[in-house]
C-alpha cells in the first residue's frame, strides 16, 4: 500500500502546531519553510494538496510574548485572531517563492455538517485545485470553539478529506506513529474495527501550545478509514518526511480504510454516520 503513495493524486496534509513550532515552542518560520518546500515537490510531481494547518494560536501567543496557552475561550479566539493573517502570510510568501500561491479557507466543524455549507465549501476548494492554488485550511477559530478547545483541527481534517474525495490524508505531529500506553508504536492498524480496539489504550501528549492530543487524531482517523480514506500518522519534525512517505518508506502509523462509498452525497450521510461513532 505504501508504495502506491505516489499514485494517490490528492493529498490533504493536517499540519499540527507541533510541526510549525520550536522545540520551546516557538513559531518556526523555518519549520513552515521546510514543509511547504516538500509540498511544492509533490505540486510538481503532480499531486493536488490541501493543507488543513493549526499554528494561528501559536503565532499570536508568540505575537503578544505569553509563554502559556490562555485558559479563556475570548484569550484564544484572540490569540488565534492575531495569528491568523501572519499564518497565511507566511504560507503565501513561502509559496509565492517557489512559484505556487496560497488560499485561505476558514471553516467550522458544525458548519460541515450542513449539506448546503459542505457543497460550498467542496465547491471553492476543488475550483483552488484546477487553479492550481494551495487551500490552506484553517478552523474559523473566531466564532467556533470545537477545534481550538479540543481538536487542533484534526477533525476538521478529516472532514475536508472526505469532501474534497483525498486519496490520502495525512497528520504530521510531534510523535512517531500511533503510540498506546506502554509506548509501543502500532505500525498498521487495518480497519475502522481494529481501530475502535485500540482506543482505550492511547498514549496521550499535549503541550502549552496546542489541543490536539492522540485521541482525537483517532477519532479523526476512523472517521476518514470509514469514509473510504488512506490516513498516516507522522512526525513532521523528522526530515523529509512529506517526501519519505510520498516514496513509500515505512514512516509513522498506516490506517487502511474501508472501501469507498458511493457519490458524494452518501459519502457525506456516511462522515455523518462515523463521527457519530466516534
Amino acid at each position: 500500500m505504501r508504495q502506491q503513495f505516489n499514485k494517490a493524486k490528492r493529498w490533504v496534509i493536517k499540519i499540527g502546531t507541533s510541526s510549525l513550532t520550536t522545540a520551546e515552542g516557538h513559531f518556526s518560520h523555518r519549520n513552515l519553510e521546510h514543509i511547504v518546500s516538500q509540498v511544492v515537490t509533490l505540486l510538481r510531481s503532480g499531486i493536488e494538496v490541501i493543507l488543513v494547518s493549526s499554528g494561528a494560536i501559536a503565532l499570536g501567543m508568540d505575537t503578544l510574548k505569553r509563554t502559556r496557552r490562555p485558559v479563556l475561550l475570548p484569550e484564544l479566539q484572540a490569540c488565534a485572531a492575531i495569528g491568523q493573517g501572519k499564518l497565511m502570510k507566511a504560507y503565501e510568501t513561502a509559496f509565492s517563492s517557489r512559484g505556487f500561491h496560497a488560499a485561505q479557507i476558514l471553516l467550522t466543524r458544525d458548519g460541515l455538517q450542513d449539506r448546503e455549507r459542505y457543497v460550498n465549501a467542496r465547491n471553492t476548494i476543488l475550483t483552488l485545485l484546477k487553479m492550481s492554488a494551495v487551500p490552506v485550511v484553517n478552523e474559523n477559530d473566531t466564532v467556533a470553539t470545537e477545534e481550538i478547545r479540543f481538536g487542533d483541527n484534526d477533525i476538521l481534517a478529516s472532514q475536508v478529506a472526505n469532501l474534497a474525495e483525498a486519496n490520502l490524508l495525512v497528520f504530521l505531529s510531534d510523535v512517531d506513529g500511533f503510540y498506546l500506553k506502554d509506548k509501543t508504536v502500532i505500525r498498521q492498524i487495518s480497519s475502522p474495527e481494529e481501530l475502535k480496539t485500540y482506543m482505550t489504550h492511547v498514549h496521550a501528549k499535549r503541550s502549552e501550545k496546542t489541543a490536539g492530543g492522540m485521541k482525537t487524531k483517532l477519532e479523526a482517523a476512523y472517521a476518514a478509514m470509514r469514509s473510504g480514506i488512506v490516513t498516516v500518522l507522522a512526525n513532521g519534525r523528522e526530515e523529509r518526511i512529506i517526501e519519505r512517505i510520498l516514496k513509500g518508506e515505512e514512516v509513522g502509523s498506516l490506517f487502511l480504510p474501508m472501501p469507498r462509498k458511493g457519490n458524494a452525497w452518501k459519502r457525506w450521510l456516511a462522515y455523518l454516520e462515523s463521527t457519530d461513532e466516534s
